[in-house]
């Protein structure tokens, strides 16, 4: 018999005692999917994650067993976990300034480190039974005081009922019959024979700051596990709409210690104002339409009210459904045209003015771009940082200000019938409403298979077959617009390989034509884990999160790019190059790059456009790009 000696016999009970989760599953007696949402809200953390794997304690067990009585007095896991999520967050911040208090006392009587150590043993202990105490009465008195008041176990709850139409319906007609007094959007692929409309707000998720994708995505794993279907099992899972802004509002401001972007309506000289659409918002709504290859469907929500009667929240829920089937929609087209008032075009020299109105010529060359003086000298100075070595690729915007607003579902038609290849879209918040058409396809997620496109490398297109040939080959030998290309592709394949496994992306770049422009194109494809068991599931909102900002839309380095925006380009660019679109309760969708777009409200519309510049760019030729593509949307405008 070998002698064992005393430290290893005492760390080996220890040691035998361990978990992995499925034995801590087994122990605390609870499913696996419970053991995968309290380690993604925060509660639990394995003791060790190498080669023996992650390890778990008694402790560890303890805790599941106190999640599993909260279940078992009608708490959902769910709930529970968005919960402690938040918990978890508060608390963290709240650990941090401890210790900062801690240290600044501990430092202030004794630098040894002995003694700092032996202060630390002391106040820990004494920190932690106050903020527990002070936890615990507080939550038995405000428990007492409500508990009277109690909801039924089903509030909280939503329903949402799908019925397939025995019609086709448009969405864009649907988007149009919809009142200002709504949050409405549509999201329109025609080229992929798919249409959305979604009116009204059941529920809204409205993270901000740098982790909003994250918690979105968490936000989106509890929210489904809410919902109570009911309908085929062909028909479509609800949807979640919206968009989140290119930089946190702090960030969109140029550094810390500027005031919140125009949206909290604090600084209206930094440009258009994005009241009412913040870092994310998402939304599920009352009525989606969702028009595809299968026929027209239509999805109701609404929450279960205080009381938990799901018979009267279903009720309610066939009476919209039938006012809906009953409702004569109008034609998404042919209405009245909007017609240009005037245009405040700044130095944009393009432009040829009329007694009352203001027509921007159909086809501006190089020479026609105007002298924006602010966005050459911009682009010389991005040219010149890019020598210095301070970056490699930055894309600069500018905005074109129209004192009228648009005919939305006017315009959305006509860039939905030029452009059927891309996602034509609009998000509407009160009279304001970001629209556009967007070429570029940021994710799209089935499954686990992942589609992506980099898009970067522009020309215009030729007002004849020969020009077009021309212009199309000069894009494709183009050195500068290669090089800009290839910061984007490797990018984005960076950016993939922490997912799973990205298939080799095609060798050469091949050419997107659009109605006015054409652009270096290469698709993108992977596969990526999916767990879905809780809200750390890799659903279509968390990839959009690792990918986003491209360098398509930011530049490369990412950090030196997007501070460099931040402090030179003069506007919040709000939603404008961030990603848009819509993401299923299941976590697959589709999210968009917003480009070839417009903020309008009454007073006036502001139409973004930006070029990517990098060594050997020439400040008249990017301008004249973002001419190319501001013309898109203008042509749609004025009908050209």
């Amino acid at each position: 018999m070998v002698d064992v000696p005393d430290s290893a016999a005492a760390a080996e009970p220890e040691q035998a005692g361990l978990l992995d989760r499925a034995e801590l599953a087994v122990r605390a007696d609870v499913p696996a999917f419970v053991v995968d949402l309290v380690i993604d809200a925060g509660l639990l953390a394995p003791r060790g994650n190498g080669s023996e794997g992650e390890c778990f304690g008694a402790d560890d067990v303890e805790i599941l067993a106190a999640a599993r009585a909260l279940v078992g007095e009608g708490v959902a896991i769910e709930e529970m976990a968005a919960l402690a999520m938040r918990h978890v967050t508060n608390v963290e911040n709240l650990i941090d300034d401890a210790i900062d208090l801690l240290k600044r006392h501990i430092k202030r009587d004794s630098p040894d480190r002995d003694a700092l150590v032996a202060s630390v043993n002391r106040l820990v202990p004494v920190a932690t039974k106050l903020v527990v105490g002070h936890f615990e009465r507080t939550l038995w008195a405000r428990a007492m005081a409500r508990v009277a008041d109690a909801p039924a176990i089903a509030a909280g709850a939503i329903l949402v009922r799908t019925r397939r139409l025995d019609r086709r319906v448009d969405p864009l007609a649907v988007y149009a019959s919809a009142g200002a007094d709504r949050l409405r959007s549509v999201w329109l692929r025609p080229g992929h024979g798919v249409g959305l409309a979604a009116i009204g707000e059941v529920e809204s998720i409205e993270p901000s700051g740098e982790d909003r994708f994250s918690a979105a995505s968490a936000a989106r794993a509890v929210l489904a596990a809410r919902i109570r279907r009911d309908g085929p099992p062909e028909g479509p899972a609800p949807v979640l709409v919206g968009g989140f802004s290119f930089a946190p509002s702090r960030q969109a401001a140029g550094n810390d210690s500027q005031p919140p972007r125009p949206n909290d309506g604090e600084d209206p000289r930094r440009g258009p104002s994005w009241r009412g659409f913040g870092d994310c918002r998402t939304v599920l709504p009352e009525l989606t339409v969702i028009d595809r290859e299968d026929g027209t469907w239509v999805l109701a929500a609404t929450r279960v009210g205080p009381d938990g009667d799901e018979a009267a929240a279903g009720a309610a829920l066939e009476q919209r459904l039938a006012a809906f089937e009953a409702e004569p929609l109008p034609a998404a087209a042919g209405r009245a045209g909007w017609t240009a008032a005037s245009v405040d075009c700044g130095r944009d020299d393009h432009c040829e003015r009329t007694a009352s109105t203001v027509a921007c010529r159909s086809t501006p060359a190089p020479a026609e771009c105007g002298r924006d003086d602010h966005y050459e000298a911009l682009v010389s100075e991005a040219v010149a940082a890019i020598g210095r070595g301070a970056l490699h690729k930055v894309v600069l915007a500018r905005t074109l200000m129209l004192d009228r607003g648009l005919d939305v579902v006017e315009v959305l038609d006509r860039l939905r019938q030029r452009n059927p290849a891309c996602a034509t879209f609009a998000f509407s918040v009160g009279e304001t409403t970001f629209l556009g058409a967007t070429p570029e396809e940021l994710v799209a997620l089935d499954g686990s298979r992942l589609q992506t496109v980099a898009l970067a490398g522009t020309a215009p297109r030729g007002d004849s077959s020969e020009t077009d040939e021309r212009l199309a080959a000069g894009l494709l030998a183009s050195a500068k617009n290669r090089s800009e290309h290839r910061f984007v592709v490797d990018g984005i394949t960076a950016a993939l390989t922490g997912l799973g496994l990205v298939d080799p992306a095609p060798a050469e770049p091949g050419l997107m034509r659009l109605n006015s422009v054409q652009h270096l194109h290469t698709p993108i494809t992977a596969e990526v884990q999916r767990r879905r068991t809780g809200a750390s599931d890799m659903d279509v909102l968390r990839v959009a999160g690792v990918l986003h900002p491209t360098a398509a839309v930011g530049g490369a380095p990412t950090g030196a790019a997007l501070e460099f925006i931040a402090r030179h380009e003069g506007f919040d660019r709000g939603w404008y190059a961030a990603p848009v679109g819509w993401c299923d309760l299941d976590g697959n969708g589709e999210m968009g790059v917003a480009l070839r777009c417009a903020l309008t409200g009454p007073e006036g519309a502001c139409l973004f456009a930006g070029a990517g510049v990098v060594a050997g760019s020439r400040p008249a030729e990017e301008l004249a790009e973002t001419a190319y593509k501001l013309r898109a949307l203008l042509d749609a405008i004025d009908g050209r």
